[in-house]
């Protein structure tokens, strides 16, 4: 019924295009974040975190289903395969009852500049994408 009326309200000019302020799962869409790194002072392996969420209130709730989230890493200053090493391009899946994936990735060297790379969400299967791009920065040496 929820639905219903949101799908009225939005007819009628009511309420914004992106939704009710507050709904509750299954009437709020799944939306998948990429949550920005820390900022990584020393070469060691580490995970970057795709987190789910239920519509524009941002309830984190465990994922009713499993939702599969397409991504790529995409070099910005720091460079794939000589300061960070990941797999290019893949898929993880936030599984029923869990409300985050990680994706592993290393950082192969600190230089004495910061450098920077992301992980972009190109896909989230059933659902959508909310924060798109996660940012990763190497620190400089001190």
């Amino acid at each position: 019924m929820k639905t219903i009326m949101v799908l009225l309200l939005l007819l009628l000019g009511i309420v914004p295009a992106h939704g009710a302020a507050d709904c509750d799962p299954p009437d709020c869409p799944v939306v998948v974040d990429a949550i920005d790194g820390p900022v990584h002072e020393s070469a060691d392996s580490y995970s970057a975190v795709l987190k789910l969420r239920y519509g524009p209130a941002q309830q984190n709730i465990a994922a009713q289903q499993d939702v599969e989230v397409a991504y790529r890493f995409v070099d910005g200053t720091a460079k794939q395969g000589q300061d960070y090493q990941a797999t290019p391009r893949g898929t993880v899946i936030i599984k029923a009852g869990e409300s985050q994936a990680l994706v592993p990735y290393k950082v192969l060297r600190v230089t004495p500049e910061k450098r920077t790379f992301t992980l972009e969400i190109t896909s989230v299967r059933p659902g959508q994408i909310g924060k798109r791009v996660a940012v990763f920065t190497i620190a400089g040496r001190r």
